[in-house]
Formats: structure tokens, C-alpha cells, sequence
């Protein structure tokens, strides 16, 4: 009787809802490892380094006027070239401790942190107006410049076209929840989206008369994260007070993280927490547009600290990634405090650097960016014994000084993981090849793990194991 190979699926979701000794129809774990437009799963790119800055905080990141513009955390701004050129353009530093929020005039980048709003006009940094709010959030809409007020029901809105005379009277009441606004988005409808912990509320521009906006909807439905705010694909993905990630077109919220919604609720620490790209700038990578949503602070499976979940979000997949603490050897945060994308590149803000994500890379600055797959329970196949595993891989191109290798192992019936068994992945190219890694026992259910720690690029194109009866 010829051989029959079973598949072991690489299609399935990551779903972390359940006790994962009980998980028999997802994958367990997808660690720097997204589903690729060929079905198979590839390697999250790495990080490389693009441009220092002369303070160590915090980096987030925009454009202006053709140049990259980082912001950071000590309130220092920088302009950077192309040429990785960064010049400090500080004149009044950033206050308020928040993360930046940046939108822009025709004649100014704004900046907005929890203290005054701050303008760059190519020069150097100043105060917009001593009589604009102390606020979190800014953004214009057609020639208004707006801002929430901090610790307030309210936002203010400048005299149109003049982005430095605010006056106390312009201001509009978000209304339908006595909450505070703690985050603002003008979306590409023109919509201004005001976010309470209990509500959100949309208003619009006004084309005629005296008074400029007016609310038009709300609905009881806030805020987790101030800063876990995103708009693409025609609706606004954000992080609900239940602490769901959500879908919000018009009224209508859809969740879009069920897959991981336990894991979400078991965040013990939001502190920081933000959503890549804002407002409008989800990642871009290799074809694939994913949202990248980070806590920084959160506890993780590792006892380290920070989680980042990646949705790809037209194919409602999520993955998470990681970076790598070496003097522990486990995971730990992936490095990045922004994304932002500029010259046909996306670059990464991260402590008192500027990095470039660099798909012929895979390790974040040198740090070893570590690749995981864990299955779930294989366990339909009845008792049996395997006596082979086959993996299907791809190498890709790159020259490595080392000769990388790719690994598995076994949880079989649940008792514990089995030592690892290594392949060398042989010599570059992008083409197919066979790795058979032998057999793993017999027993119910098979768990396996699949690790990739060398610098290289690698897709996992099959996994297939061959199954025999238990007293073969």
C-alpha cells in the first residue's frame, strides 16, 4: 500500500480563545510568521538600522515636505533626508508626556502630545497659538485646524484658514455620553470622529453658514487605548471599551479580533498602547496590508513584557510578533514605538533611532528575530503512530555568514514537548525543497512546533506528517 501522507494545515487562523490543549482546528501560535498570498506562511521582515537621534526617546514618525519627521517622547523633533541626514529643528520642544499626534496645514506640520500644540514650518519648532487647548489630539479639516480639550467634553476649531487665531466661542460639546473625548480622527470622508471611554460620536463640516460642524450620530461605544485608532479600508478599526478590535463603519461595529479576543481581555497592562499608522497608514508589506496593534506593557506568555498583535485585516488573519532578549534568551517586545511609510519604504520609530523595515533581513538590528509555528492537536487521524515528518520549504536569496537550519519538535497527547530535531536549509534560492524529520512515536494527538532562529528568509510552503496504525 503506497504511502499516505496527511497535510498538516498551515491555511488555519491563529485562535487563542481557547485552552490550547483542546485546540484541534487553528494554529497555536504564529510568532513573526503571517499566511502569505500562496497559502503557505512566511517570515515577518526584520528591522534594520536607518538614522540615530540625538535623544534616546521614544520615536514616532511622519512626513513633511518631502522629508521623513520624527518626534519623540523627550520632545525633541528631527527632520531626516533621504540620505539618513537628521537635523535637529527644535526650537520649543513638545509637551504634554503623550504620544504624538501630527497633522498638517499647507504652511505647517502640527504636533500634539497633551500640552500645547506645537508647528514646524520647515524652519524650526514654535507654539501654533497660546490660545489654542492643551490637547492630545490634532488634525484639520479643510482650512480648520481642531483640537479636544484635555479632561474635557469639548473640542475647539480654529477661524478658518488661519490655523494661530483660536477663539474661546468655537468650541462644540460632544454630547451623547457625559464622557471625556480621548482621541480624535479625521477620517478620508471628512468625518471628524470623537472617541469617549462610553461613546463616540461622528460630526461633520458644515458648507454653509455660521456654524461649521454638527454632529450628526452617536453611539454608546468607546474607547480602551486613546491611541489604538486606525482608518482604512472605508471604516475605522479600533480598540472598544470591552477591549475588542473592532470594525466601525457608520453605527455599525464589527469585531474583528475574536480570534484573539481572549487574549486581548487578559491584557493586564494598555498603558501606551497604539495602533500603527495614523491615521490612514496601515503596514505595507510585500503586497499584504496588515494593522499593527501594540501593548508595550502588557505581560506575555514568556514573562517578558509587551505584545504585538498584526491583523492582516483583508484577510481577517492575525499573527503576533516579537523581538528577542538575549541575555535571557526569549521573547520580549518587538522594538518598534510607530511605523510610517515614506519613499516607496516603511520605516519603524523605535528609542533614540530610526529603523527601516528590510524584507531581505531577518533580525532586528542584529538581535535575532525568531520564527515559531505551533499547530494545533493533530488528532482526527485516530491512534496512531508517525512515522515522518515532511516539510516543504523555501529558502529565498541572501548570502549568511552561518549556514541556518530550521527545527521541530512534538507535544504528543500533551506531555511535554519532545528535544528538537534540525535540517540545515541548504543553499540560497527561491525554490522548493523536502526536509523529512523522522518519526515522533505514536499516541492520540500531535502538537508540533516549527523554529527558525538564523538570519535568513524562509517560507513554510507544506507540513505533512506520515501516520500508521499504533501497533505497526
Amino acid at each position: 500500500m503506497a504511502e499516505q501522507w496527511v497535510d498538516v494545515p498551515l491555511d488555519a487562523k491563529l485562535f487563542l480563545n481557547v485552552d490550547e490543549a483542546s485546540l484541534t482546528r487553528a494554529q497555536a501560535a504564529l510568532e513573526n510568521a503571517y499566511h502569505n498570498e500562496s497559502g503557505g506562511l512566511s517570515r515577518f521582515p526584520g528591522l534594520k538600522s536607518f538614522a540615530t537621534l540625538s535623544d534616546n526617546g521614544r520615536a514616532y514618525l511622519t512626513d513633511f515636505r518631502g522629508d521623513l519627521m520624527a518626534a519623540t517622547s523627550k520632545g525633541r523633533v528631527y527632520r531626516i533626508n533621504e540620505a539618513a541626514t537628521v537635523t535637529d529643528v527644535t526650537g520649543v520642544p513638545i509637551t504634554g508626556g503623550g504620544r504624538v499626534i501630527f497633522d498638517e496645514t499647507e504652511d505647517y506640520l502640527m504636533m500634539a502630545a497633551g500640552g500645547q500644540i506645537i508647528r514646524f514650518d520647515g524652519d524650526t519648532t514654535t507654539i501654533l497659538s497660546a490660545n489654542a487647548p492643551l490637547t492630545t489630539h490634532v488634525g484639520t479639516i479643510d482650512s480648520f485646524v481642531l483640537a479636544i480639550e484635555k479632561n474635557s467634553g469639548r473640542f475647539f476649531h480654529s477661524d478658518a484658514g488661519a490655523p494661530s487665531t483660536w477663539n474661546a466661542l468655537s468650541t462644540f460639546a460632544a454630547d451623547g455620553r457625559p464622557d471625556d473625548i480621548v482621541a480624535m480622527l479625521i477620517t478620508q470622508f471628512r468625518e471628524v470622529m470623537l472617541f469617549g471611554s462610553d461613546s463616540t460620536e461622528q460630526f461633520e463640516r458644515l458648507s454653509s453658514g455660521t456654524v461649521p460642524f454638527f454632529r450628526r450620530w452617536a453611539i454608546g461605544e468607546g474607547l480602551s487605548a486613546p491611541y489604538c485608532t486606525l482608518f482604512t479600508d472605508n471604516a475605522v478599526f479600533c480598540l472598544n471599551r470591552a477591549r475588542e478590535f473592532v470594525r466601525l463603519s457608520g453605527q455599525t461595529s464589527e469585531p474583528v479580533g475574536d480570534d484573539i479576543g481572549k487574549a486581548l481581555e487578559a491584557i493586564d497592562d494598555w498603558t501606551d498602547a497604539w495602533v500603527g499608522g495614523y491615521p490612514d497608514n496601515p503596514l505595507n508589506i510585500v503586497g499584504q496590508r496588515f494593522i499593527l496593534l501594540q501593548a508595550p506593557k502588557a505581560s506575555n506568555p514568556y514573562g517578558t513584557v509587551g505584545r504585538t498583535f498584526v491583523l492582516d485585516y483583508r484577510k481577517r488573519r492575525w499573527f503576533e510578533i516579537y523581538g528577542w532578549d538575549a541575555a535571557v534568551g526569549r521573547p520580549t517586545r518587538w522594538p518598534g514605538w510607530s511605523h510610517w511609510k515614506h519613499w516607496d519604504r516603511t520605516f519603524v520609530g523605535g528609542e533614540g533611532a530610526v529603523y527601516e523595515i528590510d524584507t531581505a533581513n531577518h533580525n532586528n538590528v542584529g538581535v535575532t528575530q525568531r520564527f515559531l509555528v505551533r499547530t494545533a492537536h493533530l488528532s482526527e487521524i485516530g491512534e496512531v503512530a508517525i512515522e515522518n515528518l515532511r516539510l516543504r520549504v523555501k529558502r529565498g536569496v541572501g548570502t549568511y555568514a552561518v549556514s541556518p537550519t530550521i527545527s521541530v519538535r512534538c507535544n504528543r497527547d500533551n506531555r511535554g514537548w519532545s528535544n528538537w530535531v534540525r535540517k540545515g536549509l541548504g543553499k540560497t534560492g527561491a525554490y522548493p525543497m523536502n526536509l523529512e524529520f523522522g518519526s515522533f512515536g505514536h499516541g492520540h494527538a500531535f502538537q508540533f512546533e516549527v523554529e527558525v532562529t538564523d538570519d535568513c528568509q524562509v517560507e513554510l510552503v507544506k507540513m505533512q506528517v506520515l501516520p500508521s496504525s499504533a501497533d505497526h
